[in-house]
């Protein structure tokens, strides 16, 4: 299994099993029987003290009520802003972010990059990619790591992830540090995914060629076909889908740019997030509801998830 920050190991098991406990007998309580005896064997329910004076009750609650700290009167909300106040200290801050390094370890990831040039509107689905690691984590049985925080390339942060995803409907590009950055990430193995948020042409896909050129000098798209030795098991991972270009439904060839023979950035011109997209509300119809914004149906949708359960599998592993 491949890594560029040592993120991913499948050589073991990740299933995990949910401990449930249950509560195996009933509570016991003194009840008044209708002789007035005191008993202490039957179960505290009050189907069997239906007989108790109205106004004991009565009297049991007002005299409750008078002997309430004053200190309770306060609302219910200011309690609760109270109780669920937590104040730690550096100490364990630092624990705390340590811990969640661990979790994302072993895990599969794949994180949004947010460009320093303002114009992109890289988070325009931001549902998308958390709903589709969703998916493969059901569909696989393997670990999913979620964080859909825009990540900074031109900060060291990008060398512990090992697949990046841009996607925007207009003219994207990155700075001097950020190309620097995605181009070692790049020859280290990481891989780049590249989605056309606008559909049949935009903006975005006219910068595609020109900024990967930044990247991987010299670089050429190629069509993802079956008889291409370096890409023919992108979509027989799990499921034997049609090859994107190739489907029942309208769409477009994806492409792959390689580098040191192998495919290291890919780009689908089909605005695929939006067939990941869960945004829209639920309907009694389609209880998730339908993300997909350009006609799709969820036949369509499923078949985009078939397609991303493959090619995480075959970018983690060749």
């Amino acid at each position: 299994m491949k890594t560029v920050g040592g993120n991913l190991d499948l050589a073991g098991s990740f299933r995990e099993r949910d401990g449930r406990a249950r509560l195996s007998s009933a509570r016991r309580g003194p009840c008044v029987h209708r002789s007035g005896a005191l008993r202490t064997d039957a179960p505290y329910q009050f189907s069997n003290c239906s007989t108790l004076p109205a106004f004991c009750l009565l009297a049991f609650f007002v005299a409750l009520l008078l002997l309430t700290p004053a200190s309770h009167a306060q609302s219910w909300a200011e309690r609760a802003r109270q109780m669920n106040r937590t104040e730690i200290s550096a100490t364990e801050a630092v624990k705390r972010s340590e811990q969640g390094e661990a979790d994302r370890r072993n895990k599969i990831r794949i994180r949004k990059i947010q460009p320093a040039m303002p114009s992109v509107d890289w988070n325009t689905d931001p549902t998308a990619v958390p709903y589709m690691l969703y998916q493969i984590g059901k569909r696989t049985d393997l670990p999913v790591h979620i964080e859909n925080e825009g990540l900074n390339t031109g900060k060291d942060d990008i060398f512990q992830e090992t697949v990046l995803y841009l996607t925007s409907h207009y003219r994207w590009g990155f700075n001097e540090k950020e190309n620097a950055n995605l181009t070692l990430f790049l020859k280290r193995g990481g891989t780049l995914f590249l989605d056309d948020c606008y559909n049949r042409g935009s903006p975005f896909a006219e910068s595609v060629r020109p900024e990967v050129a930044k990247m991987i000098v010299g670089a050429e798209p190629r069509v993802l076909a079956q008889d291409d030795v370096l890409v023919k098991d992108c979509f027989k991972m799990i499921y034997p889908t049609p090859w994107p270009g190739a489907a029942e439904f309208e769409n477009r060839a994806w492409l792959y740019f390689p580098l040191d023979n192998r495919p290291a950035i890919f780009f689908s011109p089909n605005d695929d997030g939006c067939g990941w997209e869960i945004s829209t509300p639920p309907s009694a119809s389609n209880p998730i509801g339908e993300g997909i914004g350009h006609g799709g149906d969820n036949r369509q949708r499923e078949t985009m998830y078939q397609w991303m359960a493959n090619w995480v599998l075959f970018v983690y592993t060749h």
